[in-house]
C-alpha cells in the first residue's frame, strides 16, 4: 500500500512549475511591457523542452535562454531567433544594485540564479558562468518561499563590467520532484528537476542622469527610431516608418493621453454646472 507521503509527493511532481522574468523583461515577455517584439504567449513555460526531454534526450542540457537544447539554431529565444530581437529593455550603471521581478505563476520550491554575458552573440553557457550575479545580501541562489507571486529581488552588477549590449540570463530549477540526493539518500528536490530559462537584453555603462537604474521605455524606443513623431504635443505615426506592428501600442498611448485630458476638463465642467444649479435655486 502507498504511504500518504508518497501520494503527496506524486501529486506535487505531476504539477508543472511556471515562471517568467518581468523586469527587466525577458525576450519572451518584452511584449507585455509594450516593446515591439514577437509575443510569446507561453512565456512562463520556457522549460528546456520539458523535464523528460531535457534529461532523457539531451542529458540535462538546455539552451542558454530556456529553449530545448536540440532545437535548430538560433533557438527561438536566442539572438536572431523568433523572439530574439535584441531590443535593449533596461540600462544600468556598473556595480549598481538593481531590482529584478520574477513572476512564478506556479511555484514549486527550488531556486533560481541570474548570470550575465557581455557578448550578445556568444551562445555558450561558459560566458554566463563567468559572471554570476550576487544577491544584495550575498550568495547567488534565491529560494522562493512565498508561493505563486511576483518576487522583487535585488542583485548587484559586477563593478568593472561595461557593455553596450549584455544578455542577462535567468535559470530557475524547480524542487518538486523526488530523487536521489548527492549523499545517496532520497528526498524531495533531489536528482533531476524541471528547469526554466529566460534572457533579457540590457546595457551597462555610465548614465548621464545619475546612478539610478533606468528601465527602457517603449515610447522612447519608438521615438528614437522614427516610428513616432511629435507635433504640438501630439503623437503621430510616421507614414514612412513601416511600423504597422506598433499601431496597437500607439493607440494605447493616445488613449491614455485623451483619458488624462478628459479628467482635467471634467472638474471645471462639473463646478460650472453646480454654480448654475445653485443660482437657479436661489
Amino acid at each position: 500500500m502507498w504511504s500518504p507521503l508518497f501520494i503527496v509527493v506524486s501529486l506535487l511532481a505531476s504539477i508543472e512549475a511556471h515562471g517568467r522574468v518581468e523586469s527587466p523583461p525577458s525576450r519572451a515577455s518584452a511584449w507585455r511591457a509594450g516593446f515591439p517584439t514577437e509575443p510569446d504567449y507561453d512565456d512562463d513555460g520556457v522549460n528546456c523542452g520539458g523535464m523528460w526531454h531535457q534529461w532523457s534526450y539531451n542529458r540535462g542540457r538546455c539552451g542558454i535562454c530556456g529553449d530545448r537544447y536540440d532545437a535548430p539554431t538560433p533557438r527561438p529565444h536566442e539572438l536572431g531567433g523568433r523572439y530574439g530581437d535584441g531590443i535593449i529593455v533596461a540600462h544600468y550603471n556598473p556595480g549598481a544594485i538593481f531590482t529584478t521581478t520574477v513572476h512564478l505563476t506556479t511555484s514549486h520550491l527550488g531556486f533560481w540564479e541570474f548570470k550575465l554575458c557581455p557578448d550578445p552573440k556568444d551562445n555558450a553557457q561558459d560566458c554566463f558562468d563567468q559572471y554570476p550575479l550576487e544577491l544584495e545580501n550575498g550568495g547567488t541562489k534565491y529560494y522562493p518561499k512565498k508561493g505563486s507571486v511576483r518576487y522583487n529581488v535585488n542583485y548587484r552588477l559586477p563593478p568593472g563590467l561595461v557593455c553596450e549590449h549584455c544578455v542577462l540570463q535567468w535559470r530557475y530549477t524547480a524542487g518538486n520532484n523526488w530523487g536521489v540526493c548527492s549523499n545517496g539518500t532520497q528526498g524531495l528536490g533531489c536528482g533531476n528537476q524541471e528547469q526554466f530559462g529566460a534572457c533579457s537584453d540590457i546595457s551597462i555603462g555610465k548614465s548621464r542622469i545619475g546612478s539610478r537604474p533606468v528601465e527602457a521605455s517603449p515610447l522612447l524606443y519608438y521615438l528614437s527610431r522614427g516610428y513616432i513623431g511629435v507635433h504640438q504635443d501630439q503623437f503621430h505615426l510616421n507614414n514612412d516608418s513601416g511600423s504597422s506592428k506598433i499601431n496597437k501600442n500607439l493607440n494605447k498611448i493616445k488613449g491614455k493621453k485623451r483619458k488624462h485630458k478628459n479628467k482635467k476638463k471634467s472638474k471645471p465642467h462639473k463646478q460650472k454646472k453646480m454654480l448654475i444649479w445653485r443660482s437657479i435655486r436661489t
